[in-house]
């Protein structure tokens, strides 16, 4: 089959890193997919080496996407929904133009609200186009589209624990606005404790000072990053890519979800956080969430070092429980499977039965 996947990349790297995660992961089940984008630089940070052969990238701000002559795809899929006025190039109008029999599925936001169950596979018509759009929402329940999960490495499944280590290697990938600092310096005095804490900054860019127990990590291809987080013990992640590889890395998290102006962000951390806090003891419960809310400045008056400090007791438990999370996941719905199931049962074209 061959698929079109539209990626408008608004800013930072989750939208492409998500639509090159479904690319690979399509390309790799043997269809023939183009990855039509507006940013060639992110991409190609991403992925440097284009060492998939079934996997074509498109910046579609050189490329004619209005001629009609582009090989129309089977399916279209667009992540996100980024065609709105935050993308000055609205090559997925001129797609639905040029393909207006092609089933097109907007894969949305990644979220844990219960509406998101009843909205999965809704439909709804594009009035400038009569371009029918099919809503796929990814989740944590049978009721969604589930999560890519089938490009998780084996080995990284299936390699034996480590062997016990002296300290704590901590991960770090956050937005600008989380109190990076306070918890650095909170491991540096512990640190002087006889604590052994090292804190790696991914995509971060803060100054450190000579004795900080942080240094800066350098930027890693996608197909780099399972085996970079494999390394740390504890991992503070972002958006919906990262956050995503953590939970199947299998590891205590703290999760900074992208912040909206109307606020909405801290009712969608809420609903995820009453998924995934389930089973833990009520003590251990309060501190990781507690620690959420001060990492994401939704709780402005609490010290992220005293919180972070009331949070390490705890990390035994959270590590046997992000394991069973881990399995949950594993064993739940697969997003790629999901889509290409969905493809399969929509109505076949003439061209696929002539005979109709």
């Amino acid at each position: 089959m061959h698929i079109g996947i539209v990626c408008k990349v608004i800013d930072n790297f989750g939208d492409a890193g998500f639509s090159l995660r479904l690319a690979k992961a399509l390309a790799s089940n043997g269809h023939s997919v183009d990855l039509f984008h507006d940013h060639s630089a992110t991409f190609s940070a991403l992925y440097p080496t284009h060492d998939i052969d079934r996997l074509t990238l498109i910046d579609a701000t050189q490329a004619a996407i209005e001629d009609t002559a582009v090989r129309a795809p089977d399916l279209i899929l667009e992540p996100f929904g980024t065609s709105s006025e935050q993308t000055r190039f609205r090559f997925d109008v001129a797609l639905k133009h040029n393909c207006p029999g092609v089933p097109w599925l907007l894969i949305d936001y990644l979220s844990s609200e219960k509406w998101v169950e009843s909205f999965h596979l809704s439909t709804s018509v594009d009035p400038s186009t009569g371009h029918m759009t099919t809503f796929f929402y990814p989740g944590f329940t049978e009721k969604t589209g589930g999560l890519i999960h089938c490009d998780y490495p084996r080995h990284l499944l299936d390699c034996p624990p480590q062997a016990k280590k002296t300290g704590l290697d901590i991960f770090i990938f956050a937005y600008s606005n989380a109190p990076v600092r306070e918890l650095v310096d909170a491991c540096n005095s512990m640190n002087e404790r006889e604590h052994t804490i090292r804190i790696g900054l991914a995509g971060n860019g803060m100054a450190l000072k000579a004795q900080d127990c942080a240094k800066l990590l350098p930027f890693v291809p996608q197909s780099q990053f399972d085996e970079l987080l494999a390394q740390h013990d504890v991992l503070f992640v972002r958006g919906e890519d990262s956050f995503v590889r953590a939970q199947l890395a299998g590891k205590p998290l703290i999760w900074q979800i992208y912040p909206t102006e109307d606020n909405a962000h801290a009712e969608k951390l809420t609903c995820f956080y009453e998924l995934y806090a389930e089973g833990l003891d009520a003590d251990c419960k309060v501190a990781l969430w507690n620690c959420w809310l001060a990492w994401n400045g939704i709780d402005t008056e609490a010290d992220f070092g005293e919180i972070w400090i009331a949070l390490l007791p705890h990390l035994p438990e959270l590590q046997t429980h992000a394991m069973r999370w881990q399995t949950r996941l594993l064993n739940g719905r697969e997003l790629v499977k999901e889509v290409l199931t969905w493809c399969r049962l929509q109505t076949p074209t003439l061209l696929e039965k002539p005979d109709l």
